[in-house]
């Protein structure tokens, strides 16, 4: 008993020199979102914030390399189609899991696309929007692009596509089609992707908890199969509404990083010791739309009497850190851009004769809102309900619009000058906003834009202007368009394609069918001690790389 006596003393001893003790702090990369995501289920997500989240921990079959939008492996190793492109078959890697612990394999990709493709399966719930596959993939069941998918052994899964497609690397490697736990998703049900669940994938980073309006945690998982070039252990993505409030945390130290910065904060940027910011290449544009149950934008004068009044460049100068006028819906970076489209042009004065012209002498405050018939389709020709003319400003800083509301407040000044005046609106969170704009809620002018998923521009063209019968959004409808973009996206080599795009992007611009503002490069901010952030045009971008010291 004195021996066993002795031995304790000993050891509350050492512990009385030496503090208790103290588990050991993982490394950590907090990252400032401005708003929560939306889901954490990729096959039903469309905003970038969900996505920064879903990047760390999920993965598709292809991937984009760096800072490029050149595709590379990711779980599968191989992709090879026959000759016409309408077989592709894909080797997967092995010996690869899910956080869960069960296989990945080709019966786990062909559960995910059979999900995703059948409305029929009994996990493609009508509460959740496969908006990407619907596009992408030309729709559900018989109309889908994928009319079947073979499992052709436990490593090998085979698609047979209904026409050539000579974007499948591209689309195959979007975070929209990352694969998940066939066992998570029959478990969870509806529920997957929530914050009571979240995700359960085979990335490198693992979800831990989501707390709403607070922060999402994710930690290194020690099962994943690739490396990790970078530190981290673990990241947060903290949520801060108000942009100021951001940046301040960044300042404090608070946060290790964030995206977007004022012409201001990059001032104080470039003066501090303690931060540093990288641009991201552009590939987005940033839109003013019109919403076409308004009687009034269906004629060509009032929209482009529209976008003469908007002065694009003074937009640029006072809102962004780094950006340019858009000419055209397509990016400069994009292939299929088309240089030759006039700059937009800031006459006011001419705008006003446009107006009188349309017969708005005096400009005008209210417009007329048409009906629809029983198919959603807008009845031209009938009675409609006159309301204020409302402009929809967004409610969150996105990498294409860094300030909604004060460029609202700009926009809605030019048009006053010219006799239109709108009231300025928000119309609720950014996932309102988006639900809003899919349902062709937004009734008035709106602002929006887009970021290329893919880097091919049937993806950033297509993706609204393309479906001739169902358009994305805001009831826009112009044949002529609709069919270049379906002839290009039906060829197969580029240089076929290029003309095609450069021919749609040329008669969006003449017809004002959208008001296109600016592309810009985004600044990525970051405290000192963190190194090893690779931006890449398409925002597919991994803590994997990254060092905090």
């Amino acid at each position: 008993m004195a021996k066993k006596l002795g031995v304790l003393l000993a050891v509350l001893l050492v512990l009385t020199l030496v503090g208790p003790l103290q588990a050991q702090e993982p490394v950590t990369f907090i990252w400032g979102a401005y708003t929560n995501p939306v889901q954490l289920y990729s096959a039903v997500v469309t905003d970038g914030v969900s996505f920064f989240v879903l990047e760390q921990g999920c993965e598709s079959l292809l991937a984009f390399d760096g800072a490029t939008t050149n595709v590379i492996p990711s779980l599968a190793t191989e992709l090879t189609a026959n000759e016409d492109l309408t077989v592709w078959t894909a080797k997967l890697r092995e010996g690869v899991t899910f956080h869960d612990g069960t296989p990945f394999n080709a019966e786990a990709v062909a559960f995910n696309f059979n999900v995703w493709r059948l409305t029929d399966h009994p996990l493609h719930f009508d509460s959740q929007v496969y908006e990407y596959y619907e596009y992408m993939f030309d729709g559900f069941d018989d109309a889908s692009l994928i009319q079947s998918i073979d499992i052709v052994d436990e490593y090998t899964v085979r698609f047979n596509l209904s026409r050539p497609y000579v974007q499948m690397p591209n689309t195959l490697a979007m975070p929209m089609f990352e694969i998940h736990s066939p066992a998570a998703l029959e478990k969870y049900g509806e529920d997957y992707g929530t914050p009571t669940v979240g995700y359960v994938c085979t990335g490198p980073y693992k979800f831990v908890e989501w707390v709403t309006d607070d922060h999402v945690t994710q930690d290194l998982w020690d099962g994943y199969w690739g490396e990790i070039e970078g530190n981290v252990e673990r990241i947060i993505q903290r949520v801060i509404p108000d942009n100021a409030a951001r940046f301040a945390a960044l300042q404090a130290g608070a946060i290790h990083g964030k995206e977007n910065a004022t012409p201001e904060e990059i001032a104080l940027i470039e003066a501090s010791d303690d931060l540093y910011y990288i641009l991201r290449p552009s590939l987005n544009v940033f839109y003013l739309a019109f919403n076409y149950r308004i009687k009034e934008f269906h004629d060509p004068l009032v929209r482009q009497a529209i976008s003469l009044a908007l002065n694009r460049q003074a937009y640029v100068d006072a809102f962004y850190v780094a950006a340019e006028v858009a000419n055209t819906f397509l990016p400069p970076l994009m292939w299929g851009y088309n240089p030759d489209v006039p700059m937009p042009e800031y006459n006011p004065d001419k705008a006003v004769e446009l107006l009188a012209q349309a017969g708005f002498p005096n400009g005008f405050s209210e417009v007329t809102v048409l009906p629809l018939d029983d198919a959603g389709n807008v009845m031209l020709d009938a009675e409609g309900e006159k309301i204020p003319l409302t402009l929809f400003w967004m409610p969150v800083t996105r990498p294409y619009n860094p300030d909604g509301e004060g460029i609202g407040q700009a926009m809605a000044a030019d048009l006053a000058a010219i006799g239109i005046n709108v009231q300025l609106e928000n119309a609720g969170d950014w996932a309102t906003y988006l639900a809003r704009r899919r349902t062709g809620d937004l009734i008035g002018l709106y602002q929006l834009g887009w970021t290329g998923d893919n880097g091919d521009p049937d993806n950033f063209s297509g993706y609204f202007f393309k479906n001739c019968n169902q358009p994305q959004e805001g009831y826009f409808n112009f044949p002529e368009i609709c069919e270049t973009l379906l002839q290009a996206g039906s060829l197969v080599n580029q240089a076929d394609r290029e003309p095609l795009y450069q021919q749609a992007d040329a008669m969006l611009a003449e017809t004002v069918g959208r008001i296109t503002i600016a592309h810009s490069q985004v600044p990525l901010v970051f405290r000192s001690n963190v190194s090893g952030y690779i931006a890449n045009p398409l925002g597919t971008e991994l803590i994997r790389f990254v060092t905090v010291e």
